[in-house]
C-alpha cells in the first residue's frame, strides 16, 4: 500500500499574518469621487462663464473699434449763452443759436411759436455737425474692410441703391443729408430713446424743393430740434414725420420713408457686396443754403 504523502505542519511560533484591510471604504471613496465631480463642475461653469465674459468683452470693443470715420467729430464752441437766451421781441420769438461769426446768432421765429418749457437749454446750432456731403465707399474700400461684423448699421434700399449707415456715424451726427443720384434723403437719429426707434428717413421735399437739415442745439420734448438751412425754421419728429414747428415753414411736414432697425456689418455687407457705405463727411465743401 502506498504512504500517504506527508506536508510539513506549520511552526507553532510563527504568526498567522491576516490578509490587508482596504485603507479607505468603499463609500468613502465614492464621496471623494462625488466631490471631485462637484468641483470640475463648479469649476467648469466658472470657466465657461469667464470665456462667455471675456468674448462679449471682446465683441464690445470690435464693436467700437475706431474706424476713422471722416469729420464726424462735434464742432466745440465755448461761447457762453447770454442771460436772455430766450426772449421775446415784439411779435417774434428769439432763440440763442450761438456764436457765428463775430456776434450771437439767433433764431427768429413767431411769437409763441416754441414753448420755453418745452425745450432744453441751448448747446449751440451745428455744434453737433450734421453730415451735408457724405463721403461713400461702394463695394469695399478702406473703411469696408475695418468694420467688424457685429458692428451695427442702417442698411436699407434706397432709391434702388442698398446703402448702410454706421450707427457708430449717426451717433456722432445724427443727421444726413444724404444724395443718392437726384434723389435726395434725410436720416435723423434720437440718441434719447432705443436704437431700434430712434432711426427715421425722410423725403426732405417742401413745395417741390429739396431742404437739407442741421441741428438747432436744442431738444424739444426729448427729441432733437433741427433746422434748415433755407430758412431757420424750426423741425421736430412727430407721429410718422418730420413736422416744422415755427418759423417760415410752420406746419410743413416732411414725409418719411421708413423707420429701420439696425443690422450687423457682417450679415449686411455679406447681403450687398456692391453696397453703398457712408464713411464720413467732406467739409470742404460748405453748407448747403437750401
Amino acid at each position: 500500500m502506498a504512504q500517504a504523502e506527508s506536508r510539513p505542519l506549520p511552526d507553532p511560533a510563527t504568526p498567522v499574518v491576516a490578509p490587508p484591510k482596504p485603507l479607505l471604504s468603499r463609500g468613502l471613496i465614492l464621496a471623494v469621487m462625488a466631490g471631485l465631480l462637484v468641483y470640475v463642475a463648479v469649476q467648469g461653469a466658472t470657466l465657461l462663464a469667464e470665456w462667455a465674459s471675456l468674448r462679449n468683452e471682446l465683441s464690445v470693443v470690435r464693436r467700437h473699434t475706431v474706424i476713422g470715420y471722416q469729420n464726424i467729430s462735434p464742432n466745440l464752441s465755448f461761447a457762453q449763452k447770454p442771460d436772455d437766451w430766450f426772449r421775446h421781441d415784439g411779435e417774434s420769438t428769439l432763440l440763442w443759436a450761438g456764436w457765428w461769426g463775430n456776434s450771437h446768432h439767433w433764431f427768429r421765429v413767431g411769437r409763441g411759436e416754441v414753448d420755453r418749457e418745452q425745450i432744453s437749454y441751448p448747446m449751440g446750432r451745428d455744434v453737433i455737425q450734421a453730415i451735408d456731403h457724405p463721403i461713400v465707399e461702394t463695394g469695399g474700400g478702406s473703411h469696408w474692410s475695418l468694420i467688424p461684423d457685429e458692428a451695427q448699421v442702417i442698411g436699407q434700399d434706397l432709391a434702388g441703391v442698398a446703402s448702410a449707415y454706421p450707427v457708430l456715424v449717426l451717433d456722432k451726427v445724427e443727421v444726413i443729408n444724404d444724395l443718392i443720384g437726384e434723389t435726395p434723403l434725410l436720416l435723423t437719429y434720437n440718441p434719447m430713446v432705443p436704437i431700434d426707434k430712434g432711426v427715421g428717413i425722410y423725403e426732405p421735399v417742401v413745395e417741390g424743393r429739396r431742404v437739407t437739415m442741421g441741428l438747432s442745439g436744442y431738444f424739444h420734448a426729448s427729441r432733437p430740434m433741427l433746422y434748415d438751412r433755407g430758412t431757420e425754421s424750426l423741425w421736430v419728429e412727430e407721429n410718422e414725420s418730420l413736422r416744422a414747428i415755427a418759423g417760415q415753414h410752420k406746419g410743413a411736414q416732411l414725409r418719411r420713408l421708413a423707420r429701420v432697425v439696425p443690422v450687423t456689418w457682417g450679415d449686411w455687407s455679406v447681403k450687398h457686396p456692391r453696397g453703398r457705405l457712408i464713411i464720413g463727411a467732406d467739409r470742404s465743401k460748405g453748407m448747403p443754403s437750401l
